[in-house]
């Protein structure tokens, strides 16, 4: 019986040895998942039913009205920018609903775009405009000191807001 239970255990001890240095393939590289920016808008607008992409036409302040007929580039509602400085273009996107409205951060990687991210809501959205600059996003009233602002915190890795009105009901 001895001789059974040596015969076991060598065959026991064989038959993993074989599986330990079976070849393998190479490993497959890791997919992330990317999103062409037409996606992103669709995921933005299907997960907010009666929304719309804000455009210039919601504008219904008139010296912004007045300053985006002079300049027909700029967009009140869409903003371009590398906001968590990694060296890919992110965009801020505005949906619109009657006066409200949803800002997203939707940031960019290699060539397309990670999942957005709402930043924030404003029930006076048809009064203002959106500012990229820097490292930093400001939506405001035109002419007017009320305004909200999204900085970006490396430490937190998040766009921040900061109150740029203490007191007001932004």
């Amino acid at each position: 019986m001895r001789i059974d239970s040596v015969l076991v255990v060598t065959m026991v001890a064989a038959c993993m040895s074989v599986t330990a240095c079976e070849r393998r393939g190479p490993a497959k590289p890791q997919t992330i998942p990317t999103l062409s920016l037409g996606q992103v808008v669709a995921q933005i607008l299907v997960s907010n039913p009666g929304w719309h992409l804000g455009t210039n036409d919601d504008c219904t302040n008139p010296l912004l009205k007045e300053k985006l007929a002079d300049n027909p580039t700029y967009q009140a509602y869409r903003g371009i920018g590398d906001l968590n400085g990694d060296g890919h273009t992110d965009r801020v996107l505005i949906i619109v609903k009657g006066d409200s409205g949803r800002l997203y951060w939707v940031p960019g990687n290699i060539n397309s775009y990670d999942a957005p991210q709402v930043l924030g809501t404003l029930n006076w959205v048809k009064e203002g405009g959106i500012i990229l600059q820097g490292q930093s996003a400001t939506f405001g009233r035109f002419f007017s000191d009320v305004a909200v602002t999204w900085k970006w915190n490396p430490s937190t890795r998040s766009l921040d807001f900061v109150d740029d009105n203490p007191g007001s009901n932004n």
